[in-house]
């Protein structure tokens, strides 16, 4: 079968483009896995709108005209330096031969990446590949690299264990064949790490415990929880420290003003006030980014699949409604998504993040959510684990990033 990709150049395309995702999902019995990705920030991408310059949508269609895959086609310099430098002496899966990752430790990597990929058979995907691999080739990339949506630290990558569990907010979801249809089509797996879950009736009585006056003042913090008005404050002082807390972690690519400001956008609207926390040194200035932070949201996931990845006004009356209830439209009680947490360099080995997990889990328990899952937290990233694990989670999806070296 004749399976044709071509760029998304009219809106007709990009509503086929957006509305592939629920369609495939479907198809496979995953309608309630399935994690959709904001049709607002597709959109942007498509539109030039977006904080990342020249995002190309590529859709794969059936001799009939059907969509059978979809992906994205982008470049970013500064990964570029990344997996040129440290991140390449970490290319050593133990599927790849020696050879590949010499290749990868004496080049200069520019890499073809893509994302917000799916597709229904092997022969969509081996023509969506084929198709990134020729745009490659011309634009004198060295690798495929993905799926990144559209960089590692936003989301992205493949669940390769766990896929029986749905996913959530901020993290990705695919069947068990997907990881096979990229090794059959000469891709190598990379990096990882895990997605966590924490039953919240099960966390310890002492985690579950807000950090008293007394340990804060030990500590030389304070802590505070911002409601939707001291909002944008608190991400100005939140995103200093995780520009300098994740730097040393090999995917990790600075986020700017930009970039952070559209990654939040729509965050007053998700959050549950309580659950963003921050330390602030007791001497910090106004200016001065926060010592340590948890920003966790109740899960929206729900709501996005059935309105379909829109943060609107329908989006806005369920989530309304969910906050009011305590209970989701199914019935089932609330979970929360801990998207990200650090603590700043000149700030770490003082414990800060626990004392934040503690006031965060309390929280947590005190409003009758029934379970945090934690997004996607890299195998050498032993600090993040530290917060579910000694909670008593446990890990949910495995997930890794793919390449593949582009023909001469």
């Amino acid at each position: 079968m004749l399976i044709t990709v071509s760029e998304v150049s009219t809106r007709a395309e990009l509503r086929e483009f957006l509305d592939f995702s629920a369609t495939l999902a479907a198809s496979q019995g995953g309608a309630d896995h399935w994690v959709p990705l904001l049709r607002s920030d597709i959109t942007a991408w498509w539109t030039g709108r977006s904080w990342f310059p020249d995002v190309t949508l590529l859709i794969a269609k059936d001799p009939g005209g059907r969509v059978v895959g979809r992906t994205t086609a982008h470049r970013y310099p500064a990964l570029d330096e990344r997996l040129s430098g440290r991140l390449r002496r970490r290319l050593t899966p133990p599927e790849v031969q020696a050879d590949v990752v010499d290749d990868w430790q004496h080049r200069q990597v520019r890499a073809q990446l893509f994302g917000a990929t799916e597709f229904e058979t092997p022969e969509a995907a081996e023509a969506l590949f084929a198709e990134l691999e020729a745009r490659a080739q011309a634009a004198g990339c060295t690798h495929l690299f993905g799926p990144v949506s559209l960089l590692p630290n936003e989301t992205g990558g493949v669940v390769v264990s766990g896929h029986e569990h749905p996913g959530f907010f901020d993290t990705a979801w695919n069947t068990a064949a997907t990881a096979h249809i990229y090794e059959a089509a000469g891709f190598h797996r990379w990096g990882g790490g895990h997605t966590w879950e924490v039953e919240l009736a099960d966390v310890p009585a002492a985690r579950a415990t807000a950090p008293t006056e007394k340990e804060c003042a030990a500590a030389g913090v304070r802590i505070s929880a911002p409601s939707r008005l001291g909002l944008s404050r608190a991400l100005n002082r939140i995103q200093p420290t995780m520009n300098a807390a994740f730097d040393g972690l090999a995917y990790y690519t600075q986020i700017s003003n930009t970039q952070f400001a559209s990654q939040t956008q729509g965050l007053a609207m998700l959050m549950d006030p309580g659950l963003i926390v921050t330390a602030e040194d007791v001497d910090a200035g106004p200016g001065d980014p926060a010592a340590a932070f948890i920003l966790t949201v109740p899960d929206p996931v729900n709501v996005l699949r059935a309105t379909g990845g829109r943060l609107n006004a329908r989006a806005a009356g369920l989530l309304a409604r969910e906050q009011l209830t305590g209970r989701t439209a199914s019935g089932t009680g609330r979970d929360a998504v801990l998207i990200i947490q650090a603590a700043h360099p000149d700030a770490q080995g003082r414990g800060l993040v626990s004392l934040l997990a503690r006031k965060m889990y309390s929280e947590l328990v005190r409003k009758g959510y029934r379970r945090l899952r934690v997004t996607y937290v890299g195998d050498d990233n032993l600090g993040s684990s530290a917060v579910p694990g000694k909670a008593g989670g446990h890990w949910l999806h495995e997930l890794r990033f793919f390449f593949r070296e582009v023909q001469a």
